[in-house]
């Protein structure tokens, strides 16, 4: 135990999500639903329009379901403090990060052929989902895990958290919705890889921070 390796951590975390959360199975299932959603409430000739941005968009909306409890749940089954004592906060973190990166990126590229034939997309449309998927995703679930992170280093009066930090991912959401509609536009894209490369470290940073010194209040 004292020797785990990251993979061996990053391993566990990924089958405490799926077997225990099935975190792929209900991130799918909310985005089967959000992208079918669209076609029942618009009509026909905006369908295509509005699908391929929601599809994208959906994604931080399962995240902010996923702050509640991710760390709060191993603060009280024990499994936190268990782990703090052997294995190194920042592997934890970055395992949490990976296999929520991970659950969710699978979740999403199940989807794609579903968006692909709902929607009627080109090559480039479906690159642009793809690339915007997974830096919504990268930048979510950083964010997701910095929420979790102060609601369980406080314990209370923290649901307002969410709101406050969530909102971090709106200038993603805004470039990848201008790059899905103008793919021939590539500065999209490194905009998007900036403000996650500006969001992302320091998240994961505070995020092990807090667990670290979670039971020294």
């Amino acid at each position: 135990m004292h020797k785990k390796t990251m993979k061996a951590i990053i391993k566990h975390e990924l089958m405490v999500q799926n077997k225990i959360n099935n975190l792929i199975k209900y991130t799918a299932i909310f985005m089967i639903f959000c992208i079918f959603s669209v076609t029942l409430i618009n009509p026909q000739e905006n369908v295509q329009i509005f699908g391929i941005i929601f599809s994208v968009i959906c994604i931080p909306l399962a995240f902010i379901g996923l702050t509640q409890g991710f760390v709060k749940a191993d603060i009280e089954d024990g499994s936190l403090e268990n782990s703090l004592v052997s294995i190194q906060t920042y592997k934890i973190v970055f395992a949490k990060y990976i296999a929520l990166c991970i659950c969710t990126l699978v979740s999403f590229t199940m989807l794609v052929p579903v968006i692909f034939i709902l929607y009627d997309l080109r090559i480039e449309n479906i690159i642009t989902i793809l690339f915007s998927g997974i830096m919504l995703i990268t930048l979510s679930a950083a964010l997701a895990l910095l929420t979790s992170a102060v609601q369980g280093y406080f314990r209370t009066n923290t649901n307002f958290l969410s709101i406050l930090i969530m909102p971090l991912i709106i200038p993603d959401i805004i470039i990848s919705g201008l790059f899905i509609q103008a793919p021939e536009n590539i500065y999209f894209a490194t905009i998007m890889f900036g403000i996650n490369m500006a969001i992302i470290p320091p998240s994961l940073y505070l995020s092990s921070y807090l667990l670290e010194n979670i039971y020294n209040i």
